[in-house]
């Protein structure tokens, strides 16, 4: 799923000093187009999967209908307005004109141009900081239109990952975790302003995963920040080592220690499950780590009900630029297809 383009640039682990960073993009989505998976589609939501494809084209009242709509669902809104702000992305005008003073289209607004900032990253001229900082503003008055919407402080936290304000990030949490502690996208962007590739350490998302899964109640899909940790971890050990991604991410998920939390953690998901539009990239993430730790059954069990929609990045990019593919690999190794 699209949360930002913070994910797509992470490819850059894997360049050199001779060849650029979109060339190995390119290439690596001429691959990805062979594996006959849906990359970057991890969840469920058939009236998102229609309304992309008007937004792209520029047909912006669809997807503002979308949002709206999601206002007493958290996760749902969450979701929409990532997927949407990327489908925006060439509209950004006409995103403006639309907004208003309409704290669904200035969210949206502000989703957008947060999104169009990171695919600015590697340029060199300042212009990601810049866009950056224009997302505040429209984010803010969303805030303010509407004080119990979490949404606007989740977008808040990458717009601050990207600035590198790490006071700021703790803040908008605190600000989010009030209006929706349970939130599964509030928590993964959390997780990611903890790693050590931007404002944390290992140590610091590992423990708030384990603090998530561990106070989470049965069918509680933040179980899953334990195994987005675990991969975050993994993957990090990777780059700085410059070891086989195969032997790295089996030696860490065969731990007896990670495998046995890894387990308690999808069984307190399981003990209660309810439907959540988001609940594939969770069996992406367990899958993956218990396919990873030779836990193969449960691999398969949660795998065959992932389908072929497929994350964009973590699990499967840990160590590949073509995710899709090595999920693929993974299906035909666990018999799956």
């Amino acid at each position: 799923m699209a949360y930002f383009s913070l994910r797509r640039h992470d490819t850059s682990r894997y360049s050199s000093a001779v060849i650029p960073v979109k060339v190995f993009r390119a290439a690596a989505f001429v691959l990805e187009k062979t594996s006959r998976m849906q990359v970057g589609r991890a969840w469920h939501d058939p009236a998102l999967d229609v309304a992309l494809r008007r937004v792209r084209a520029g047909r912006l009242e669809r997807g503002l209908d979308l949002i709206r709509q999601a206002r007493d669902d958290h996760e749902l809104r969450a979701l929409r307005v990532t997927e949407l702000a990327t489908a925006a992305e060439a509209h950004l005008d006409a995103l403006e004109r639309l907004a208003g003073d309409d704290p669904d289209a200035l969210l949206w607004l502000g989703a957008a141009r947060v999104q169009h900032a990171w695919e600015l990253r590697d340029d060199l001229t300042g212009r990601f900081h810049e866009q950056l900082a224009t997302a505040a503003e429209p984010l803010r008055r969303a805030a303010e239109a509407d004080p119990a919407d979490p949404v606007p402080w989740d977008v808040l936290q990458w717009q601050a990952m990207g600035l590198g304000d790490r006071d700021e990030l703790d803040r908008l949490w605190e600000e989010l975790a009030s209006r929706a502690p349970r939130l599964f996208a509030g928590h993964y962007t959390r997780a990611q302003a903890l790693c050590g590739k931007w404002h944390g350490s290992d140590e610091e998302v590992l423990a708030f995963a384990r603090t998530a899964a561990a106070t989470a109640g049965p069918g509680d899909l933040v179980t899953a920040m334990l195994p987005l940790a675990h991969f975050e971890v993994a993957w990090s050990e990777i780059a700085a080592s410059g070891r086989d991604a195969q032997e790295v991410l089996e030696a860490h998920f065969r731990d007896p220690y990670v495998a046995e939390e890894l387990i308690d953690a999808v069984d307190t998901w399981h003990a209660r499950p309810r439907p959540h539009p988001r609940s594939v990239e969770a069996m992406h993430l367990f899958g993956a780590a218990f396919y990873y730790g030779g836990h193969h059954a449960r691999a398969q069990s949660l795998l065959m009900n992932a389908g072929r929609r497929v994350p964009e990045i973590l699990p499967w990019s840990a160590g590949s630029l073509t995710p899709g593919r090595r999920y693929a690999r993974a299906r035909r190794e666990l018999g799956l297809d």
